[in-house]
């Protein structure tokens, strides 16, 4: 069962890593225009890029999981992918976030994709986790 949810936390991580550089604002050919004239990126290419880094961390997390063989690694390892989960959620909704214009892509396709997918990462690493507990009370 480890393995297998470690597969997903693999997973997980490419579609947080990837499915925002290709649903941001930019990817569409949209950006800011300041009096200037310069064009600048919005909030929600920010959070991609953002992304690709929480997505990195929870890709090695699984893959180091998945080759574990000690359930402390699998514990610490667990409580990685919970905060890297939770960290999926938190830039597009709190730390960063998306454009404000609700018809937008990265609103209406980023931001859900990535609380679905964060959430599901921290519900694969708190079963690991609750397993590894459980194990440890049967021994």
């Amino acid at each position: 069962m480890k393995k297998s949810l470690s597969i997903l936390l693999i997973v997980f991580a490419v579609g947080i890593g990837v499915i925002p550089l290709f649903t941001d604002c930019e990817s569409q050919a949209r950006s800011l225009t300041l009096q200037d004239g310069r064009s600048v990126p919005m909030k929600c290419h920010w959070t991609a890029i953002a992304e690709v880094g929480v997505g990195a961390m929870l890709g090695l997390t699984g893959l180091l999981m998945l080759f574990s063989q000690r359930k402390e690694t699998d514990r610490s390892l667990s409580v990685m992918g919970i905060a890297a989960g939770a960290l999926a959620i938190l830039f597009p909704t709190v730390l960063i976030g998306v454009c404000a214009n609700a018809t937008m892509l990265c609103n209406m396709v980023m931001r859900p994709t990535l609380v679905a997918l964060g959430t599901l990462a921290i519900l694969a690493s708190a079963v690991i986790l609750f397993n590894t507990r459980r194990l440890e009370v049967a021994a």
